[in-house]
Formats: C-alpha cells, structure tokens, sequence
C-alpha cells in the first residue's frame, strides 16, 4: 500500500488526535498521505494546515488552481494526487475533454482552453520539469492577475509539485472509494 506503513486512523497522540478528527470532518476519513505523514506529528499538523489554506482560504479561482495541480500530477507521475484532485477538477467546471486534452494541450482544438487556463498549463509545464516559472510566464501572470492571485496560484503550483513528490516517493496508492470523498469547508 506505502513504502512506509501508515499510522492508524484513530491515533490518540496529542498533536495527531486534533488534525486527524478535522480530517475525518473535511474527507469523511483521513488520508492516505496523512496517515503516512503522521509519522511526525508536528510536520503533519503544518502541512494541513498549509493545504487547508491553500484550499479554502485563498481567493485566486479554484477552477484555475485545480487545472493547474491536475497538469502538474499527470505530468509527475502522481496517480495519487491526480486520483484525488481529477474529480475536484471536475467539480469546479474543468470538462473531461479538456482533461483529455492535458497531454497534448499546446496541439489541442481552438477555444479547448481560455487563455487563463492555457497560462496555467504553461506555468504547470514549468513547474513540473523545471527550476521554476519563468520570466516570461512570471509576466504573463502579472498582466492576467493581482499580486495576490498570482502569489496564491504560483505557490499552490510549488506546492503540489512537492506533493506529487512526496506521494510518488511513497508509492501512496489511493484510498478505496477515494472517488467519493469530497473535500468540505467546515
């Protein structure tokens, strides 16, 4: 299932019992990639409570945010990630043809993708297989977005780079009826 076995779901370890009950509340389980990061209590406290924010307290469009990190797991190779961020993806308007269409997006039909969304393809390609976005992509975004916007796209990208990292190094698979779990705002 992992490289590394999992904590249990139901840890009663003081720093572990808090974040793993607000997990239960938001999936309706605790993740695959929590259990395994649970490991150390303190990292795994930090790292939800970054992707919390990045989740539901940002104000950059979720609809772009979630193209982004899909382009970003399929081009790295995180089934896990792209297992759980695919339906997200759908569920914020992203069609399953342009889904189709991420391999190849730069070939695809006209009008497939808006240029928002090409631009966040092209900061996914970067971000994947590079050292970061580049110059002319960093202007591109500032012409397109607020500072704000741009700050909240470019590190949810970053981040989910190093997510499929961590996953792939794992081996995380994805967790059975992952397909039905929703992240909620509670």
């Amino acid at each position: 299932m992992s490289r590394i076995e999992m904590v249990e779901s139901n840890s009663q370890d003081e720093i572990l019992k808090p974040v793993f009950e607000r997990l239960k509340q938001r999936w309706g389980a605790v993740l695959h990639l929590y259990r395994v990061l649970g490991w150390s209590p303190p990292l795994v406290r930090a790292w939800g409570a970054f992707a919390w924010s990045l989740r539901f307290e940002v104000e950059a469009s979720r609809k772009l945010r979630e193209l982004l990190v899909i382009h970003i797991a399929q081009q790295m190779g995180a089934r896990y990630e792209y297992g759980h961020h695919m339906q997200m993806a759908l569920d914020e308007g992203i069609s399953q043809a342009q889904i189709a269409a991420l391999p190849h997006w730069k070939e695809s039909e006209s009008g497939l993708f808006a240029p928002d969304e090409q631009l966040m393809l092209r900061l996914g390609d970067e971000l994947a297989s590079g050292p970061g976005a580049s110059a002319e992509t960093m202007e591109a975004l500032k012409t397109r977005f607020s500072h704000r916007d741009l700050m909240e796209i470019l590190v949810t990208g970053a981040y989910y780079c190093a997510v499929a990292r961590v996953v792939n190094s794992l081996d995380l698979q994805l967790e059975p009826g992952h397909e039905e779990l929703r992240a909620r705002n509670v």
